[in-house]
């Protein structure tokens, strides 16, 4: 198998683990926001590490 269909499979991988983990958090942030509120200090600590999330799903990507 050659080198860049390896990477490819562990980065379609990563990318569809990313995306299941960033669509868990997302509701996460949806249920503690409509708890404590939007602006909550935990909602934004949600959010912010979706955006990081984000990010690096961003980062895998682009190197397709």
């Amino acid at each position: 198998m050659s080198i860049s269909l390896q990477r490819y499979r562990y980065n379609s991988t990563l990318r569809k683990a990313f995306l299941v983990d960033i669509e868990a958090a997302r509701e996460l942030m949806i249920e503690v926001g409509l708890e404590e509120g939007f602006t909550s200090t935990n909602t934004l600590i949600i959010s912010q590490f979706i955006d990081q999330m984000l990010n690096q799903l961003e980062e895998i990507t682009s190197t397709n």
